[in-house]
Formats: C-alpha cells, sequence, structure tokens
C-alpha cells in the first residue's frame, strides 16, 4: 500500500516489532523505541498495523506534536488467537487507542460492526480497506522453471505459503497431506517463516509427513515457489476468529493463476467459483486435493486470475484509499502559540 501511495503521499506503516521476547515484555521495551523511531522520520500520513500500545502510542504523540494523519490497521480478530488471561489482556491493551485515530481500517466485510462494538468508534470513521495483492510480483509467466528443477519430475508440486505464526492452520494442512502423499507421488513445499516455525516441523516429523520446509523468503521468493506449483492450498479451521480474516495468499496464489484448493470457511466462501472448495475436514479436504491433482477441472482458476487483477491490485485500490484520506482534515499541531 505504500508503494501505491507513493506517487500521491509519503505513507509511513508503523509494525509490530518481530517478537523475540515474552509478549508483554516485547510490548514495554518497544514502546520508547517507537516512539523515537516515529518522532524522527516525516511522513504525510502513519498507519499503524494493529492497535497495541507499542504502536498506538507512539503514533497518538507524532499526531498530538505535528498533526500528522494516522490510520490504524485492523485485519482480524486479534484476541482470538490467545487464551485464557493472555487473551484478556490482548484485548484491555488494544480497547482505548483506535479511537483516538482519524481512519480505521479492516478487511473483512464482518469486522466493521465488530469494531465498531469492540473499540467504540463511529462507523464515518472506518475504511474497508480490501485485502490486495502486488500483481508486479504475483503474476503469471514472471519467472523461470530453474526452480522446479530441486524437485523430483514425476512429483507434483503442491505449494503452502504463509507466515508460521499462531494464524496459521498448517498443522491441519499437514494431517491432510498425510493422506494425499499415501496415494500421489507430490512434493510439498511450505514457502515462508515464521515464530512457529520450529513446532511446525516437529508436527510433520510426527506425522510422518516428508515437507521442505523454506524458511524466511521475500516476497519475490515467495511468488517462485507459487510459480511452480501444481496447486495451492489454503485452509481455516472452523473457528471464531476465522470468520474475521481475509486471505492475502489466496488472493496472491489465484493472482498467478494457480488452482487453489481451499475449504469453505469465513471469507473463503466468497471465492467459491474461482477456487476448490472441500468442507472444513481434513478427510474431505485431502480428498479434494487428490481429485484437483490427478483428475480434469474446469480451469476456473484463470477466471480467478483475471479476478484477482481486476479487483484487488493495490495500485487501483491505493488510488481509492487515497480519495479518502483526502478527506481527513489537516489538524494544526500543538504548538507555543496554541499554548499561549
Amino acid at each position: 500500500m505504500a508503494d501505491a501511495l507513493k506517487p500521491m503521499a509519503d505513507v509511513r506503516y508503523m509494525e509490530p516489532l518481530s517478537r523475540s521476547l515474552p509478549f508483554m515484555v516485547d510490548m514495554a521495551l518497544s514502546v520508547p523505541y517507537n516512539i523515537i523511531r516515529v518522532l524522527l522520520s516525516d511522513g504525510d500520513v502513519y498507519i499503524g498495523i494493529k492497535p497495541f500500545p507499542n504502536v498506538t502510542l507512539p503514533l497518538i504523540i507524532k499526531k498530538m506534536l505535528t498533526g500528522k494523519k494516522i490510520v490504524v490497521d485492523i485485519d482480524d480478530f486479534d484476541a482470538g488467537y490467545r487464551k485464557g488471561w493472555l487473551r484478556a489482556v490482548s484485548h484491555l491493551v488494544q480497547k482505548p487507542f483506535p479511537a483516538f485515530f482519524d481512519l480505521i481500517t479492516y478487511h473483512n466485510q464482518r469486522l466493521g460492526p465488530y469494531i465498531q462494538r469492540t473499540f467504540s468508534v463511529n462507523g464515518e470513521r472506518l475504511y474497508r480497506l480490501e485485502q490486495g495483492v502486488d500483481t508486479s510480483v504475483f503474476t503469471p509467466g514472471r519467472f523461470n522453471r530453474r526452480l522446479r528443477r530441486q524437485f523430483p519430475e514425476n512429483h507434483k508440486i503442491i505449494v503452502y505459503t504463509g507466515h508460521l505464526n499462531a494464524a496459521s492452520d498448517l498443522e491441519k494442512i499437514i494431517r491432510a497431506m498425510k493422506i494425499v502423499l499415501q496415494g500421489v507421488p507430490a512434493t510439498f513445499i511450505v514457502a515462508g517463516g515464521g515464530p512457529d516455525e520450529k513446532r511446525f516441523r516437529a508436527c510433520a516429523r510426527k506425522a510422518g509427513v516428508p515437507v521442505h520446509f523454506t524458511g524466511r523468503i521475500s516476497n519475490i521468493r515467495a511468488a517462485s515457489y507459487v510459480a511452480i506449483a501444481d496447486i495451492c492450498l489454503v485452509y481455516y479451521r472452523d473457528i471464531s476468529v476465522n470468520w474475521y480474516r481475509s486471505s492475502m495468499k489466496l488472493r496472491e496464489c489465484l493472482a498467478m493463476d494457480k488452482k487453489v484448493v481451499t475449504d469453505s470457511v469465513g471469507e473463503l466462501k466468497q471465492f467459491k467459483a474461482y477456487t476448490y472448495q472441500a468442507e472444513p475436514d481434513i478427510v474431505a479436504y485431502a480428498e479434494k486435493i487428490i481429485a484437483v491433482l490427478t483428475g480434469p477441472t474446469d480451469q476456473r482458476e484463470r477466471a480467478g486470475g483475471d479476478y484477482i487483477r481486476n479487483s484487488y491490485d493495490w495500485k487501483t485500490l491505493g488510488k481509492m484509499f487515497y480519495k479518502r484520506l483526502d478527506l481527513i482534515s489537516d489538524p494544526k499541531p500543538f504548538d507555543s502559540q496554541q499554548n499561549a
């Protein structure tokens, strides 16, 4: 989005740091660091990723001192990934801050009413920003096939791309792949890394499923793995937190005209015409993967590719988003004359 807006505005993003410390310790230590980082920068618009204090407090201070436009992006039901007291704390530390922002963006249609209720914000300050795709990277025909030679020629290539964290349902996919690999010669590639990568590697070993883990890679490298895939996988468990999500990976794979096998949970249902869907059940999902790998298909992914490139390109979404940003009045910063 920052690249899409670059011709019109200098947009700076404030993201949570990659956590290596416990949740609350990292939160406390990163607040002063982020305050300094934000105060030393000079953008037109600041967008915070998730309404945690280590993101929102620095941006609110920036707004008070300089009058910059500030936006917070709430892309999912974040507290739902935690349990017990951590879930309650996660909810509590996020709740006060979105009310101070000029605009709150979200992806999933279902998430809008939840944000209004949870964060007590006026609906006029909500903006549904569709989950976009960088079609300059995720585009059919961009990559050569040299990467394909690293894997057995007689194998189908099955690719899952994703950030391996609490939101990933890779464990369920591994269980499905155990069934798939019993009947189809295939190589299963997990393109991406994250804090839960070690856990997923252990899960694959325990299940006896051979998985090629790439570790952390760039978007371009991830797209090169999608390019060699015979099918790509997206799977959501049928739990409340997944009803509020929007899959960037689904859009990226479709943008490359790839066959995508999904289950039918939450937003994934909206892409039924372009993907090969199963019920949210491990056996049913495995059977759908096998059917798409071995049988004839109706090539719906080609229509899906056209649909994604026409509707979800970041450049198009960026122009629409800028029009909404431009409607935000420019507040005056606190200065000596105002305080006199």
